[in-house]
């Protein structure tokens, strides 16, 4: 036997979303090449970045196809850009107790569940508050100049994060990862995400319905979550990554998702249906269908004026069954 292990460490700025798929091209090399006997991947305990793998392969011409197989090259291609520092070892069959000994804690050490750690510490992040809140201050502070008044200072509200003042006016920039592609725009910050999108990024699929959170029709995906884009500001989402429903097609290729409405018909109008599509897949990756009231329940959320909610259901319950094969 041979035992070939890895310890990795993935890029601070890497989502989670990007490390999910990187670990799954790991684990789908134990599953498919055929000399792997035994394989583990998770955490290795040290911090939240760092994992490792180790794979128990059949003999040299195992290890030889295990090395070649295309699942091993696929998966670098998928992790090894994503990952900051990579330490890998293979070791044959050694009577040497201590390397035994070793091995066995590697592979146990991998079998257990995930350590949870306290979240790294992150940049410094927009909310809605502390926006409005920079917003009040710089009106107050240029209203107080027109009069002559000297402004006093404001007391920072104590565990919050800390609110960064725009001159009145002024704009900022907001770089974002939006269908796999680095965007970079400069805006105010009262600019919703949803604007954004479609006025600064021209990606128009994102439908503006009530502007008000209650439709859903601007439905998108922020680091693999569905969020409702006319309810958020765009500088409240700096280094996120978002994916509309122009992201979910590969090339002529579309989404399971997509190819399911089509089948089942579950449009009439379409201005809901891009908010519906991107719910449907994070309902389908949440793991919200296992029976239509539950796929009722969680796309409830995401409101046709046209009442093509049968068609929507079935449409969901069948992409989900082409997801999860």
């Amino acid at each position: 036997m041979i035992y070939h292990g890895s310890r990795f460490t993935f890029k601070p700025d890497i989502t989670p979303r990007k490390r999910t798929e990187a670990l799954e091209s790991l684990r789908e090399q134990g599953r498919v090449i055929p000399s792997v006997r035994f394989f583990a991947v998770g955490r290795d305990g040290s911090g939240e970045h760092e994992w490792g793998a180790i794979f128990v392969i059949d003999g040299l011409d195992g290890y030889r196809e295990y090395l070649t197989h295309p699942a091993r090259r696929r998966a670098d291609q998928i992790a090894l850009p994503l990952v900051e520092d990579v330490v890998s070892f293979a070791l044959t069959d050694d009577p040497d107790p201590e390397t035994a000994a070793k091995i066995a804690e590697l592979r146990q050490r991998l079998l257990e569940p995930p350590v949870e750690h306290d979240p790294p510490p992150e940049r410094p992040v927009h909310t809605r508050r502390t926006v409005l809140k920079a917003i009040a201050v710089t009106a107050a502070g240029t209203a107080a100049a027109g009069t002559g008044i000297a402004a006093a200072p404001a007391a920072a509200a104590p565990h919050t994060a800390a609110a960064q003042a725009v001159a009145a006016g002024a704009s900022v920039e907001v770089t974002m990862t939006v269908n796999e592609q680095l965007r970079k725009v400069v805006l105010e910050p009262r600019v919703t995400l949803l604007d954004a999108l479609r006025e600064r990024l021209s990606l128009t699929g994102t439908k503006k319905g009530c502007d008000r959170g209650e439709c859903g029709a601007c439905t998108v995906l922020v680091d693999g979550e569905r969020v409702k884009s006319c309810l958020t500001l765009a500088v409240m989402r700096q280094g996120a990554e978002v994916t509309t429903v122009e992201g979910l097609a590969r090339g002529e290729e579309l989404h399971p998702v997509q190819e399911a409405f089509i089948r089942h018909d579950a449009f009439q109008c379409g201005a809901c249906t891009p908010g519906q599509i991107i719910s449907a897949v994070a309902c389908i990756n949440e793991g919200h269908t296992s029976s239509e009231a539950e796929i009722r329940e969680w796309m409830s959320g995401n409101l046709c004026r046209c009442a093509a909610y049968r068609n929507i259901v079935a449409a969901v319950a069948d992409a989900a069954k082409e997801v999860q094969r």
